[in-house]
């Protein structure tokens, strides 16, 4: 594995404004950076070449969808019966899985979903318990949508400029 992936303070300006909106012009982003557009081209593919930019993600309103539950399932395995994968199939059956993931912490699981209702994500922590040895499940319900803070990102790796 390489080292942190140094970038100067305009990659980062530019970073920063393709991550508040990735469909940025590239003329506009130019003029905030005082480069040119070409630059600006230049600079994005080769950060695309080091894999600093991987692609852009598209956050749909998911209400519009009749999903207005989002949820976080925490679930703690027993590591002799459990399959994570398995666990993660069945609730992805059952609900809009949309971040899945295996933790060091509080749980070995992590599941964002979006659902319908509370009784139709109750139907999936059932369905998991029952089907599953667990050892603790735990449903945490946002109160209104997450909102992701990309100011807050500092795009210097520790140590460097």
């Amino acid at each position: 594995m390489s080292g942190p992936v140094k970038i100067d303070e305009i990659d980062e300006k530019i970073l920063c404004l393709l991550i508040k909106d990735a469909r940025t012009r590239l003329k506009d982003i130019a003029k905030d950076c005082n480069i040119t557009s070409v630059s600006v081209l230049n600079r994005i593919k080769r950060l695309k070449k080091l894999g600093v930019i991987t692609g852009a993600t598209l956050y749909p309103r998911v209400e519009l969808f009749n999903l207005p539950i989002i949820a976080n399932i925490g679930i703690n395995l027993d590591a002799n019966y459990a399959n994570e994968d398995e666990i993660l199939k069945l609730i992805g059956e059952q609900t809009n899985l949309v971040e899945p993931a295996t933790s060091i912490g509080k749980y070995d699981l992590y599941a964002l979903v979006y659902a319908e209702n509370i009784s139709e994500l109750d139907k999936v922590v059932y369905a998991v318990k029952r089907r599953f040895k667990i050892k603790t499940i735990v449903v945490n319900l946002f109160s209104n949508k997450p909102h992701f803070l990309f100011d807050n990102i500092n795009l210097q790796p520790k140590g460097t400029g």
